[in-house]
């Protein structure tokens, strides 16, 4: 099992459209590459990748399982907002992977961003507004 290059879109076709620049994985490629983490003997991924702490051998497990609520709620233990840090995430997890010793690594920021679609499909994903506002406000520089 290798990493998948092909995930980009045409580039004709995207400079007609506003949609995402990558394809999404198949269901048998996500398996695929979810069930590669399985075969790791030290995840460094986890321990010195992932600035968030994302669970990533745990949650890449679930969805080979086919568990996608279980891969959110590991998901969303460490990320607050993984349906904007899945698609702009630099993926130091993927630099880290052991995969890379003998082949290339696995592909996280892909399986995330399955995750959080589908717990957005299935209502998972709720809203958690604070229980007491504290009378500050902050201004996003840069945001459009």
């Amino acid at each position: 099992m290798k990493r998948i290059h092909d995930i980009y879109r045409p580039m004709e076709e995207r400079k007609s459209d506003w949609n995402e620049v990558e394809r999404s994985l198949t269901d048998d490629e996500l398996k695929e590459q979810t069930s590669r983490c399985m075969n790791c003997g030290q995840p460094f991924c986890h321990a010195y990748g992932c600035p968030l702490g994302n669970l990533v051998p745990d949650q890449n497990r679930a969805v080979a399982q086919g568990d996608w609520k279980r891969a959110y709620d590991l998901l969303s233990q460490n990320s607050d907002f993984p349906e904007f840090t899945s698609r702009i995430c630099p993926a130091l997890c993927e630099a880290s992977c052991v995969h890379q010793l003998d082949e290339e690594s696995v592909m996280v920021r892909q399986s995330e961003k399955r995750i959080i679609e589908t717990a957005f499909n299935y209502g998972w994903v709720v809203p958690r507004p604070p229980t007491q506002e504290n009378g500050k406000k902050v201004a996003i520089i840069g945001a459009g």
